[in-house]
Order: structure tokens, then sequence, then C-alpha cells
């Protein structure tokens, strides 16, 4: 399933998509065109990813995520 997202148009636009993969379809690219630039992601679990960056253990992903993007 590919997914696009229609972003506000401006000088340095940023078109983005979403690709399931093929070998394994559990996992999902995140891919973000810059001029002629691909920049690829993968998509994680949230709370596995928001642990792994150095939250702290309980709660919900988005509390996790919500200390996490206070830091400096």
């Amino acid at each position: 399933m590919i997914r696009t997202f229609k972003l506000k148009p401006s000088l340095s636009a940023v078109e983005m998509k979403t690709f399931q993969g093929e070998t394994n379809p559990e996992v999902t690219y995140i891919v973000m065109k810059t001029g002629k630039q691909y920049h690829v992601f993968v998509e994680v679990e949230a709370k596995e990813a928001a642990l792994d960056c150095g939250a702290p253990k309980g709660g919900a992903a988005n509390q996790q995520w919500d200390q996490l993007w206070k830091l400096p």
C-alpha cells in the first residue's frame, strides 16, 4: 500500500510517501523527496523507539515522546 501526503506548497517543497516492503510486508518505508534527493526511513513501533531513545519505562508511548520532545 502506498500513501501520499500532500504538504503545503513552498519554495523548498518536500514530498512524502510510504511504501510497504515486498519481502517483509510488516516493514513500512517512509520516503521524503526534496528536489532530486530521496531520504528513506523505516517505521518502527513508537514505544520501542522511545525507549531506545532514552525515555523512561512505563506509561504510554505518547507520554514517553512528550518527555523526549522537551529535551534540549
